[in-house]
């Protein structure tokens, strides 16, 4: 699968700039660790390295993007601040980075966000501002507060500055392993990390596989790819997921995605559920749904990686106690 000539990528150059991005934000991060289990990997015949983004600061890879984009920002745009919208772990991701950069923060979060994200991100006291995210957009409540306000806002995907944040999770992989990668598969909301993923991973391995991991009522990366265009859902469905509920792929990352010839997955609630408890029975970590779902598509789709080196995401362990003890005991 080589990148499609349609779409001007010098992907040499945004390699470099990725390591720049590392050396720029390296100190204010966790290098987190890539997991294996001899067991689990004898049982499904697959060689299985998890890069836990579950240990990362603020519990999730967010922060990445959060810090790369924040970093880049000029002085007058530090003084004025900064504003993202998000569910829980951008949100604690730009408040933190935030934080470090000595700038305020507005965050926009929905109403039922989960109570262990909205306390995360209440932490790094930003100005929290909720939504109804059934009948109302969070963008455009976004663009109205950052035009009163004069604020940046961090988009949680959607920009390449956040992208090559992202992609210094896939950076630290290849620091990490010694082998040929055959497959990669990454947890995917907006797509930013997908795309950071396909950066570096292209790079290192011309020849790996690599597929985007939903919810399967949420699955717009999987459609769009099969539709060689931006699909939007087109109704919503409830989900234990939270993280990935994106109506539709960002703009830039669809296009990295797809030029990497990036294809998708999806798979159900219970396959989600039965991934979180095989994380915390083989790898011993606590994740969110949306953490887990990269190893529920693998487990679901165990047959087209027999026999292969293949990487998975943790990408977040934000989840409350007694929401996830009761999320693993439906666990089949």
């Amino acid at each position: 699968m080589t990148p499609s000539k349609k779409v001007d990528l010098d992907i040499s150059t945004w390699n470099g700039h990725v390591k720049d991005t590392y050396l720029a934000i390296k100190d204010h991060l966790n290098e987190t660790p890539l997991l294996s289990s001899k067991k689990l990997n004898q049982l499904l015949g697959i060689q299985i390295f998890v890069k836990a983004e579950n240990l990362q600061k603020t519990g999730s890879f967010k922060i990445r993007g959060a810090l790369s984009s924040i970093s880049r920002l000029s002085a007058e745009q530090l003084r004025n601040g900064v504003l993202a919208y998000s569910s829980g772990n951008h949100a604690q991701g730009v408040a933190m980075a935030a934080q470090i950069f000595n700038t305020s923060a507005t965050i926009v979060m929905p109403s039922d966000a989960p109570k262990v994200k909205v306390l995360g991100t209440k932490a790094y006291s930003p100005n929290i501002i909720f939504y109804d995210r059934f009948n109302e957009s969070r963008e455009e409540i976004g663009k109205k507060i950052a035009n009163e306000k004069n604020l940046t806002i961090i988009k949680p995907y959607n920009s390449i500055n956040t992208i090559f944040g992202q992609a210094t999770a896939a950076f630290e992989v290849v620091k990490q392993i010694d082998i040929e990668i055959d497959s990669v598969l990454v947890c995917a909301g907006g797509g930013g990390l997908t795309a950071g993923f396909s950066i570096i991973m292209k790079k290192y391995y011309p020849k790996c596989e690599i597929y985007t991991a939903e919810p399967e009522h949420w699955n717009d990366h999987e459609q769009s790819f099969k539709n060689n265009k931006i699909t939007p859902l087109k109704s919503i469905r409830p989900s234990i997921c939270d993280g990935l509920l994106a109506m539709e792929p960002g703009e830039i990352t669809f296009k990295i995605n797809s030029a990497m010839g990036v294809q998708g997955l999806s798979c159900g609630d219970q396959n989600v559920i039965d991934a979180m408890k095989i994380a915390k029975e083989y790898f011993d970590q606590k994740l969110e749904p949306s953490g887990a779902v990269a190893l529920g598509c693998l487990i679901k789709n165990r047959s087209l990686f027999n026999g292969k080196n293949v990487v998975i995401t943790f990408s977040g362990g934000n989840v409350d106690d007694s929401e996830y003890d009761k999320l693993v005991n439906r666990s089949n």
